[in-house]
């Protein structure tokens, strides 16, 4: 019976991995930065904490603190708090870049310093960090959003490989569009950056017209993906004898788009390769 740590559940896909955690059996503490949100996976059966990705990293660290004196440990963490700014490049502040990054990265990275003592302890656990097919190639509006989904895919890879010896597993599992509440104007959802600037109007209204158009239609559902999840976690069901990867993609709509981002890097590799392999010294 595992122990898991799931941030971000007041709705979306980390309500559902909760729920889908409680039905594997195992025991589920549950956050979001008000605990009071959380009341049907406490009927569920989830012990809820309060955790806002956005404090301090000594709130952060308290929170876990308090989450750890539940049941002594944590067996999974799964960092799945986020949300979408919607902006381009050079509309967006610093300060709405910055917002992003301390919910999508440096909040998360919080959390995994809290929870990794309690894994070196015992020898074992999992760290899952939710990223995006955005984390393969970005898009234009989303940039900042993206940005934070590949600087999660890169540290998760090398936390996976700091980790290994020490018995603890490390994966960014990355979704495609779920019908979640990801793409809805709300305090769970997607941030539209105040700027604005006249030339980037026609690309900035095509990406959200697409964005509030695709709300509702994704093919997702988040209940199935979040029992994937937990079989990917735990190892069982449809994941038995399979070895957790780096990346795990999750979605039918993600297997295309990740082959055709690695087709085109390697066209464009095979384009270069004869004037990018001059750059040796000379033998």
């Amino acid at each position: 019976m595992a122990i898991w740590l799931v941030t971000g559940c007041s709705s979306g896909l980390g309500k559902e991995i909760a729920k889908a955690a409680l039905n594997h059996g195992d025991k589920v503490i549950a956050t979001s930065r008000n605990a009071s949100r959380l009341s049907e996976l406490k009927r569920l059966g989830a012990v809820p904490i309060s955790l806002d990705v956005n404090g301090t990293p000594e709130e952060i660290s308290a929170a876990v603190v308090e989450a750890s004196r539940v049941y002594g440990t944590f067996d999974i963490l799964v960092n799945n708090a986020a949300y979408v700014l919607v902006g381009s490049i050079e509309e967006t502040i610093d300060n709405e870049a910055r917002a992003q990054f301390n919910t999508n990265v440096f909040g998360p990275l919080s959390v995994i310093r809290s929870v990794l003592p309690f894994m070196r302890a015992q020898k074992a656990g999992v760290i899952a960090n939710i990223g995006s097919l955005g984390g393969y190639a970005s898009f234009a509006g989303s940039g900042y959003y993206c940005a934070t989904k590949f600087a999660l895919a890169g540290l998760t890879e090398a936390l996976r490989a700091e980790l290994a010896p020490l018995g603890i597993q490390a994966t960014i599992i990355e979704p495609g569009y779920f019908r979640t509440s990801l793409l809805q104007p709300d305090v769970d959802g997607k941030t539209v950056a105040v700027g604005s600037i006249e030339e980037y109007k026609s690309t900035m209204d095509g990406v959200k017209h697409m964005l509030d158009a695709y709300d509702g239609k994704q093919p997702g559902d988040p209940t199935l993906g979040a029992q994937v999840i937990v079989e990917a976690l735990t190892s069982t069901g449809r994941a038995s004898g399979k070895t957790l990867p780096a990346r795990l993609l999750l979605g039918s709509d993600t297997v295309s788009f990740v082959a055709s981002v690695q087709a085109r890097q390697n066209k464009e590799m095979e384009e270069w390769r004869d004037l990018v392999v001059t750059t040796d010294h000379a033998k």
